[in-house]
């Protein structure tokens, strides 16, 4: 516990202006999230929806039997067919409806004009050249004060028989064209006034393709051409955030104050490190980085000394010992820890023990550590040679 102390003592005054830092930089930080969010959380902008509304334009068409067959008598009326033959039903009628909705209500003239549209065009996507065309008005429908939820309609009919003979003749005036022969019927819808208190002018075209296939004429239709939009306004709103943010300032600003407290006042109130406290923290460091290395052991005070060379550092001292395949023999009796060869010894001086004046107020009332003298019976020392195991309990007095 005590040399815990000693290192964190070591620890503190050795970065102590880069932990005052970094509890700066938290401190700013969570002050700035806790005024932003709580105090000052500022505005945003956001779209919010305050009105919707929806088209649909729509044919519907059917086609009356005028030679009468075993499967449908003159009078017959088929509807809504995907195809229908030239021969007993050559005319299609139909039925173009335009309607809307609005949630804030509205006021439209709506006109259409439908035509017919005979014309030889090139169905290449990257293409798409019209040869020749030609336009023929079916019918022409305005309505005033149209409101939501109305509908406005108007009613056409193609000789569908009568439409490809023109098609033939004036493909041979042009001497036979390339393109696919198409025959549409397209209805302009203009709309014009007031929808959801805005402002409308807008033009929509739809159309109706007539495919002649053989004695067949097949209607494609795909259904209703719906339209929609939202209308949208940009309004400023404070600003929210999420409990991260929330929590977080406030808990970064206290640890941060809290800490700043505690490193001063450990400043202030501590006896600072002193240079033996700090060697014999950078000691036990380097003793327990390379405790393999080390052998607890007694050298005999009648030992025939060689020559003795001094290591500054028990890592220079290591190092030595790794270099010429040697342990390294720390003798408590001496205070010292050696590499013994035959023509000199490496010597470290062990580093003080801080004293009792060097520890921490609240460690002046623990009791000093036992001295080599009074090692027990199972820290028998190890012989000279490095060989011998460290006590079983691992008792070290440096500890």
């Amino acid at each position: 516990m005590r040399e815990r102390r000693h290192r964190i003592r070591v620890l503190l005054a050795d970065n102590r202006t880069v932990i005052l830092a970094l509890l700066l930089v938290g401190s700013g930080l969570g002050l700035y999230l806790t005024y932003t969010t709580a105090i000052s959380p500022g505005v945003t902008t956001e779209e919010r929806q305050v009105g919707s509304w929806e088209s649909a334009g729509e044919f519907s068409h059917r086609a009356t039997v005028v030679n009468g067959t075993a499967v449908y008598s003159e009078g017959t009326v088929l509807q809504d067919r995907s195809a229908y033959f030239r021969t007993i039903t050559p005319e299609l009628a139909g039925t173009f409806t335009y309607g809307y909705t609005a949630t804030g209500g509205g006021n439209l003239t709506v006109a259409a004009d439908t035509d017919l549209v005979l014309r030889s065009r090139e169905t290449d996507q990257t293409n798409g050249t019209t040869y020749w065309q030609t336009e023929d008005p079916l019918s022409t429908t305005t309505a005033t004060g149209v409101g939501p939820d109305d509908t406005v309609s108007t009613v056409f009919s193609v000789n569908v028989t009568e439409a490809a003979r023109r098609i033939d003749t004036i493909d041979e005036q042009f001497g036979g064209t390339p393109g696919e022969k198409q025959l549409l019927v397209v209805t302009d819808v203009r709309i014009t006034g007031t929808r959801n208190g805005q402002p409308v002018d807008r033009l929509r075209t739809y159309r109706l393709p007539i495919v002649l296939d053989g004695s067949l004429y097949r209607v494609t239709d795909s259904g209703p051409t719906v339209e929609s939009r939202r209308q949208t306004v940009s309004v400023t709103v404070p600003a929210e955030y999420g409990p991260v943010r929330s929590l977080g300032g406030p808990a970064l600003l206290g640890l941060g104050l809290v800490g700043l407290g505690a490193v001063l006042a450990h400043r202030r109130y501590t006896p600072p490190v002193t240079d033996t406290e700090r060697s014999w923290v950078q000691y036990r460091q380097v003793r327990e980085e390379y405790d393999e290395w080390i052998t607890r052991a007694e050298i005999p005070t009648n030992a025939d000394e060689p020559p003795i060379v001094t290591v500054d550092t028990l890592a220079g001292l290591v190092d030595l010992a790794i270099d010429s395949d040697a342990r390294v023999v720390k003798d408590d009796s001496r205070g010292a820890c050696f590499v013994l060869q035959d023509t000199r010894w490496y010597r470290y001086e062990t580093p003080a023990k801080p004293t009792v004046d060097e520890e921490p107020a609240d460690d002046i009332a623990e009791p000093v550590e036992d001295s080599p003298s009074r090692a027990t019976a199972d820290e028998t020392p190890d012989d000279v040679s490095g060989t011998g195991p460290l006590p079983a309990d691992g008792t070290d007095d440096d500890s």
